[in-house]
């Protein structure tokens, strides 16, 4: 991968943690529980809504102590970096993958660092309506399950015909092994 494909790949990492943030603000404009009104705004009866929501532990909120939070978002963002400008032999559509998973790793890292939580306001309802939702997420949340998930089914793929036939020596047509 060229060094401007790579450039390319980590800016649209940083533009997506760019409207990550930008819609944080606009969902939350008090970056802390109890700083003036916060917003609750139904966009489709019993199904969408946003509302703000600070989330202080990790993954679906689970109870993660802060400072191992903190530190695992510091680890992150330079291995992520790392993985994308330093690739082994990765496609487009893996580098995409990657540039998802940095923009969330950004976006979720600098309201951790900043605030000691992350801002979340996507609130998804299911089931009879009646208080059932999907846990609140964000843009940046939203960027990391996509991201991981490419990369989980490119895992599963079968390597091409190419890459297995790195070691033969041959084209792979018309090869002949002998025993």
């Amino acid at each position: 991968m060229s060094r401007k494909s790579r450039a390319w790949w980590l800016l649209v990492a940083v533009f997506l943690a760019a409207i990550d943030l930008w819609t944080k603000t606009l969902a939350n404009p008090y970056p802390a529980p109890g700083r003036g009104t916060e917003i609750k705004k139904v966009l489709i009866e019993n199904w969408l809504a946003i509302e703000a929501v600070y989330n202080e532990g990790g993954v679906w909120s689970l109870p993660i102590p802060p400072v191992i939070l903190l530190i695992a978002t510091l680890l992150a963002v330079p291995l992520i970096v790392g993985w994308i400008l330093f690739p082994v032999r990765s496609s487009k559509v893996e580098t995409f993958a990657k540039a998802l998973v940095l923009s969330g790793a950004i976006g979720n890292g600098y309201d951790r660092i900043r605030y000691g939580m992350v801002r979340d306001f996507i609130n998804f309802y299911y089931g009879d309506f009646a208080g059932s939702h999907w846990p609140t997420f964000n843009i940046a949340d939203s960027a990391l399950v996509t991201g991981i998930g490419i990369l989980l089914i490119l895992s599963f793929k079968h390597p091409s015909a190419a890459s297995t036939e790195s070691g033969t020596g041959g084209s792979g047509a018309g090869s002949s092994r002998t025993t």
